[in-house]
C-alpha cells in the first residue's frame, strides 16, 4: 500500500478552535463535544467549589476540553438514576463549578440533594440553585440570596436570573 501524504495548512489558516469563528480563512471550524452535548443539559445549581474535589470523593477522571467561551474541567456520571456532569470553565470565578443534568428531569432539587448527600456536602456548599430556564419572578429567595435570614419565607427576588447567579458567586449585589 502507498503512503497518502495530506498537505500542510496553508500559511493564512487560523486554527480551527480560535473564535471569532467564521471570521478567518480556514473553512474549517471546529467544536468540541461538549460544546455540542451542553445545550441540551439542565444546569441545576453551582457548587462553591471546583470539580477535582467531587472527582476525588467518586473516584472520577476530570477531563479537559474546551468550548467556544474557555477550556474547560468537566467530569460526566450516573448516580443513583440521575446523570450529571460537573464543569468549571477557567474564566469561571475561582473556586466555582456547575451542576447538570445531562437528562432533564423534573426532580432537580432532588438530584443535586442526592449528589450532596453522597459526597458529603451540606448546603453551604451550593452557591446557586435552579435551573436558569425558570422564571426569576417565580422562585423563591433563599437566606444566601438575600444576605440574611430575616424575612426569607416567601420573599422572591425583583433582579434578574444572571443578576441572581452573579450575586451566587459572589461577583456582584443583587438590586433589591
Amino acid at each position: 500500500m502507498t503512503e497518502i501524504e495530506v498537505p500542510g495548512p496553508e500559511p493564512d489558516w487560523q486554527p480551527a478552535t480560535q473564535p471569532p469563528y467564521y471570521t478567518g480563512k480556514n473553512p474549517a471550524n471546529q467544536y468540541s463535544v461538549w460544546e455540542h452535548s451542553a445545550p441540551l443539559f439542565q444546569v441545576i445549581g453551582v457548587l462553591a467549589l471546583s470539580v477535582q474535589p467531587v472527582a476525588q470523593r467518586l473516584r472520577l477522571h476530570v477531563e479537559r476540553s474546551w468550548d467556544g467561551l474557555d477550556e474547560l474541567d468537566v467530569v460526566l456520571f450516573r448516580l443513583e438514576g440521575f446523570s450529571f456532569a460537573i464543569s468549571k470553565h477557567d474564566g469561571n470565578p475561582l473556586g466555582v463549578s456547575y451542576v447538570w443534568l445531562t437528562q432533564p428531569h423534573e426532580q432537580a432539587d432532588m438530584a443535586l440533594d442526592t449528589l450532596l448527600a453522597v459526597v458529603g456536602l451540606g448546603e453551604e456548599a451550593v452557591s446557586f440553585r435552579g435551573d436558569p430556564r425558570e422564571d426569576p419572578a417565580e422562585q423563591t429567595a433563599t437566606a444566601r440570596d438575600v444576605g440574611s435570614p430575616e424575612g426569607v419565607a416567601g420573599t422572591t427576588l425583583p433582579t434578574s436570573l444572571w443578576a441572581r447567579f452573579r450575586h451566587a458567586i459572589g461577583t456582584a449585589s443583587p438590586s433589591p
